[in-house]
């Protein structure tokens, strides 16, 4: 039974959505205050963008549960709920818990981070309820993963979100004034692009069994060669954008750190690019992206102490 569990929270993705957020705190924190209130509320955003995360998982396995998408030629991992391990009523009850768990930490961090700033507050709240409102419909009822438009939710929550919201939810936590920087803007992008690779070589993986379920994904569509490009040109971007950051507000040693650090993920887009017909090496890609990005994302965290510690 736990087992059936792990597969269905899928923890290698956790390790993305809690490192994204990460990076968008230690910004706050670079532009804020460092102390035990503001860690809290660190944690607590992460802890919600991880309960995100699941819920999201679990959302999408129970869609494609309920429409049929993963037939027997899946090249995936097979779900708990796919075998029927875990049933759908079951997972149901899951998704609402994570729902009220994830309601509870972020509606914390915005009464901690923002309580006095009406404004902000409502803002968030309702960014809040949008980001819900993805991770649930992005399988379910309108389903507009199955119409390609995944990877621009993915950009918008996974990315902006997480990073530029992380930001100012620390730099509120820490009562200073707060305000955009070309390198929250440019990590925002940078670490979206990246997460999009992630959905997007899950997606090459199942080219043909999305094609015969009529799940229309951006790979689906694209084709096989094509979609390998496509992968090539989100990680080209997203590393200009990620070491071009470190020209903003940072020393400039920093950037040959990052380009180091956007290796890992562009070695896995190489080999991506070459086995693109192969979707049983696609399909072990995806954990060398998830790898990549999660590299990357500790890289930035890291340079961001060294920036605040030794030279801010």
């Amino acid at each position: 039974m736990i087992s059936d569990w792990m597969g269905e929270i899928r923890p290698k993705t956790l390790l993305l959505a809690s490192t994204n957020c990460g990076v968008g705190c230690s910004l706050g924190f670079y532009y804020g205050v460092v102390n035990a209130y503001t860690l809290t509320v660190a944690l607590l955003i992460i802890v919600t963008g991880v309960l995100l995360q699941i819920l999201s998982n679990f959302a999408d396995d129970y869609g494609d549960a309920i429409k049929g998408a993963d037939g027997p030629n899946r090249v995936g991992p097979i779900r708990a709920v796919m075998l029927g391990s875990i049933s759908l009523t079951t997972l149901r009850k899951a998704m609402a818990l994570v729902i009220i768990m994830a309601s509870i930490t972020g509606i914390m961090v915005l009464v901690m981070a923002v309580g006095d700033n009406l404004e902000l507050l409502s803002k968030f709240a309702f960014l809040g309820v949008l980001a819900i409102m993805a991770a649930i419909f992005y399988a379910i009822g309108f389903a507009y993963g199955y119409k390609g438009f995944g990877d621009i939710a993915v950009l918008a929550f996974f990315g902006l979100a997480s990073v530029i919201g992380s930001q100012i939810l620390i730099q509120g936590a820490s009562g200073v004034d707060i305000d955009w920087y070309y390198d929250t803007i440019a990590l925002g992008l940078a670490i979206g692009l990246q997460s999009m690779m992630v959905l997007h070589v899950s997606a090459m993986r199942d080219i043909m069994e999305d094609r015969l379920s009529g799940k229309s994904t951006i790979a689906s569509r694209l084709g096989y060669k094509k979609s390998a490009i496509y992968m090539a040109i989100l990680c080209g971007v997203s590393a200009l954008l990620s070491i071009g950051a470190s020209f903003f507000n940072h020393k400039q040693w920093e950037a040959i750190v990052i380009a180091f650090a956007c290796l890992p993920l562009a070695a896995s887009t190489f080999r991506a690019n070459i086995h693109y017909e192969n979707s049983q090496k696609i399909a072990r890609e995806r954990k060398y992206c998830l790898i990549g990005c999660t590299i990357h994302n500790l890289a930035w965290i890291i340079v961001l102490i060294i920036d605040f510690w030794i030279y801010y």
